[in-house]
């Protein structure tokens, strides 16, 4: 392989200094090619036309010092410079390469001798130095294409310590989290994790310690910085460690709370169709056995004589048969799939007539308060189905308040679905609220959580000699529903229940 010729600028006043560099380079003369400058002057002219491969520059020059040669403060070198001195000059010397000079040498005899050793050697390191700052650069670029793709990511990335201390949250984090990139930047990842999941998640976090590289998968809820809880689902893993760094656990998070919820929802719609068949099915032939007992009864009962054991008997025989009549209207209500009628139904007037029918069947320990007064409060609906939303709603409140207390029916309007509480499920812009409020005993978080659910009841809801089929209120929510509305249920233990019902309000025009 042929050498690359190496052309060498030499600054130097010295004309005996400069003959004698000028001789050693003579049996190099195929290889190294010397332009010789002898002030600052020539050389700035020389490098003006081409920069040299190497510059051996003297310290001390007519016009000035060979410091000012080299490149400005900032700027990396595009050549090395080797500067020579005089004798005593060292401390100078040193203070030119910390100003960017590769190296120095004290002139003499041997030296001026050994210059083309000096240059082969200073091509070399200048060669390392040089590979150096290409694997800078292009690490670099590469930390600066990584980094623009994490802070540009849709996913949330940190890194975390054993510990869980946070060390780096990409800007995602503010979509996702609502803080800002900084902001939890040294506080605990693990307090934001809902507690029934930090277990489990400082677990996996551990496990990526020990096993750098491999993968550990997460999800769990973590609350969001406005208080809400959103649902991460997280790959975890430790890098291999390299240098001194401390060890890290890298989390890309995404936010699947949307998608929870939709398949949650879907589930939930599945398990009602399922429960709402079987319902239907098993309500029919409740009827079908139900219709010869009744009618027997019924003979039996005007065949018998007045105030009789038997009269007795077949009145307890027709009490149960029409409760369990009563149970399959029930039945058959939750399983209804068909739409219902829609006909233009003022909401004050279905209030008005459940409250006429239930003054006179609920105790006067029951004060029974409404409030009614809206500007509109027109619902397209089935007004048969409305009335027994509104029943089963204060039947439910009067069973919560064995000893007396308040029952409280409201109306008023809503301005959009927006306002509504997350109430995903609502999409038209105005709304009529149905709110009955008692003052009983309340629900713990597990019974609200329930209380939806079909064939759920409890001892809370029970009355003498009255059966729970634990159907009222997944009935209501399933006729509320069809009528493209929804319901919430706010309780506390003591501090009594209050049911909303949306309902979507007519065209002001009907």
């Amino acid at each position: 392989m042929n050498r690359r010729h190496i052309r060498v600028l030499l600054v130097e006043d010295n004309p005996d200094h400069a003959e004698l560099i000028r001789r050693s380079f003579e049996s190099q003369v195929d290889l190294m090619s010397l332009t010789v400058g002898r002030n600052l002057a020539e050389a700035r002219a020389t490098l003006e036309e081409s920069a040299p491969d190497v510059a051996l520059i003297d310290l001390k020059l007519p016009d000035g010092s060979g410091i000012e040669l080299l490149p400005p403060a900032g700027e990396a070198a595009t050549y090395p410079i080797v500067i020579m001195t005089a004798q005593g000059d060292q401390k100078v010397a040193v203070e030119a390469m910390r100003a960017g000079a590769l190296n120095y040498v004290v002139k003499s005899q041997d030296t001026f001798a050994d210059m083309p050793r000096i240059v082969e050697a200073t091509l070399r390191e200048w060669g390392h130095i040089v590979e150096r700052r290409r694997a800078e650069e292009k690490l670099q670029a590469s930390e600066a294409h990584f980094r623009s793709l994490i802070e540009n990511a849709h996913d949330v990335i940190i890194t975390v310590d054993e510990e869980g201390q946070l060390d780096y949250t990409s800007p995602a984090i503010s979509r996702v989290l609502g803080y800002t990139p900084t902001e939890r930047v040294g506080t605990n990842y693990f307090e934001l994790i809902h507690p029934e999941d930090r277990a489990e998640v400082i677990r996996k976090v551990h496990e990526a310690f020990f096993e750098p590289g491999v993968v550990q998968i997460l999800e769990y809820r973590v609350r969001h910085k406005d208080g809400s809880i959103r649902i991460l689902e997280s790959v975890g893993s430790s890098p291999p460690q390299t240098g001194e760094r401390s060890p890290r656990v890298v989390l890309n998070s995404r936010d699947v709370t949307d998608r929870k919820q939709l398949e949650d929802q879907l589930r939930h719609s599945q398990k009602w169709e399922v429960i709402g068949a079987l319902a239907g099915g098993i309500a029919n032939e409740f009827n079908n056995m139900l219709t010869p007992i009744l009618g027997f009864a019924g003979l039996a009962l005007e065949e018998s004589s007045a105030g009789s054991r038997e009269e007795k008997r077949l009145q307890h025989i027709l009490t149960a048969a029409n409760r369990a009549q009563k149970l399959a209207e029930q039945l058959l209500a939750f399983s209804r799939q068909s739409e219902p009628r829609r006909v233009p139904v003022q909401m004050r007037s279905v209030v008005k007539e459940a409250l006429e029918f239930l003054r006179p069947t609920l105790p006067r320990t029951i004060d029974i308060r409404s409030r009614v007064d809206v500007e509109h409060d027109i619902v397209m609906a089935d007004p048969d189905q409305l009335l027994q939303v509104l029943i089963n709603l204060c039947t439910d409140a009067h069973h919560s308040m064995p000893d007396g207390g308040t029952l409280e029916v409201a109306l008023a309007e809503v301005d959009s679905a927006a306002s509504l509480a997350d109430r995903s499920r609502l999409h038209d812009d105005e709304y009529l609220r149905l709110t009955v409020r008692d003052t009983g005993r309340g629900m713990d978080p597990e019974t609200k959580e329930r209380v939806l659910k079909p064939f759920f009841g409890g001892k809370e809801g029970a009355r003498e000699n009255q059966p729970m089929t634990g159907l009222g209120l997944a009935v209501t929510y399933g006729i509320v529903v069809s009528h493209g509305g929804d319901l919430a249920v706010d309780s506390e233990p003591g501090k009594g229940t209050t049911v909303h019902v949306y309902l979507p309000l007519a065209d002001r025009d009907l």
